[in-house]
């Protein structure tokens, strides 16, 4: 079993709500984020969209994997978590994860990672993320569950060797291959 998030970017128009409830929720210290919103530009100025981003809950996490101080785990439904109390703030998980996920506070010298809200679903509740986002563009679920309930046009990313679990529908008039209903918008 693999949990994953998918993120709709075709309708995200970039509020950054679900950073801003995580890093909320997780009391963050200033200029520590677990869940990032990137504007994606093109060479027209009207061409942009946004994506957001928090750990992927690798298959084959590279923090994990490379963490000296064993400060991550794999839980049996494919959250990663991460023990704060065994961080030693050496910053290798951040430069081993393709992704950018961990995020290091200069105040504590200790990363921190999303594990989706793992306290709050454990009381039935969503990720704090999802449950802010007012165009409910985000989602936590099983990965057969989010290809078959989602518009899915990028699943996942085979090149970082990490197998990351995401979903993500992609705005189709921002893509560098235009479908039929985009073309016929533009004639």
């Amino acid at each position: 079993m693999a949990i994953g998030f998918w993120m709709n970017n075709k309708n995200c128009y970039g509020c950054k709500t679900c950073s801003i409830a995580c890093k909320s929720e997780k009391q963050l210290n200033k200029g520590v984020l677990l869940r990032e919103v990137t504007t994606i530009r093109q060479d027209d100025p009207k061409a942009f969209s946004f994506i957001s981003m928090s750990c992927n809950h690798c298959e084959e996490p590279a923090c994990l994997e490379n963490c000296p101080a064993g400060a991550y785990s794999k839980l049996e439904d494919g959250t990663v978590l991460q023990d704060h109390s065994k961080c030693i703030g050496c910053k290798t998980c951040v430069s081993a994860c393709p992704y950018g996920a961990p995020s290091y506070d200069e105040e504590s010298s200790t990363t921190f990672k999303c594990d989706g809200c793992y306290d709050r679903r454990q009381r039935g509740e969503m990720p704090a993320c999802i449950s802010a986002c007012p165009g409910a563009n985000i989602a936590l679920d099983e990965m057969d569950a989010l290809q078959s309930a989602h518009e899915a046009d990028i699943v996942s990313d085979t090149e970082s060797g990490t197998n990351p679990n995401f979903v993500i529908t992609v705005d189709k008039a921002l893509s560098d291959e235009p479908d039929d209903a985009v073309v016929a918008d533009q004639k």
